[in-house]
């Protein structure tokens, strides 16, 4: 006579290890600005795309759309290609905060003078799908900016 069941059971397989599902949004940092930038706790990703990491806030009041500043930045991509730099030219650069790219006008809004950020500005803040310069269409644009003075408008 042969008892089925009556054994010692099978031990039940180990668990798989849950592998963390990364949202549209995530992957989409990556590609725009690197792994670790994406995954990068200090930056505060606001509802535009823009990124945020505040490296010392400034003080005073902040730009307001109408001004005109004086910054040093530099931008490159997720590749390191440095597309502009006023520090290695040595001269700040002046610019109406109307007259740039939508997500450093929303980035300069987080600093006062004498702070400096980095904003990692996503396509649709910035050039979207247009070449501008050595700038690919759908490039991501990382700004280290450090906000020198904000001027009078003209």
């Amino acid at each position: 006579m042969v008892f089925s069941g009556c054994g010692p059971a099978e031990p039940p397989p180990p668990p798989i290890p849950a592998v963390p599902v990364k949202s549209e949004l995530e992957l989409k940092r990556e590609k725009y600005f690197g792994a670790e930038a994406a995954a990068d706790p200090s930056v505060d990703w606001r509802s535009t795309g823009l990124g945020v990491k505040m490296l010392a806030p400034g003080n005073g009041l902040s730009p307001q759309f109408s001004d005109r500043v004086r910054v040093h930045y530099t931008v490159r991509l997720v590749n390191g290609t440095v597309v502009d730099d006023t520090r290695a030219k040595g001269k700040p650069s002046v610019f109406a905060v109307s007259k740039v790219v939508r997500g450093l006008t929303d980035g300069l809004g987080f600093l006062k003078p004498g702070g400096r950020a980095v904003f990692y500005v996503p396509p649709s803040l910035g050039y979207g799908n247009m070449q501008a310069g050595n700038v690919p269409a759908l490039s991501g644009l990382i700004f280290d900016v450090e906000l020198l003075e904000i001027l009078p408008s003209e």
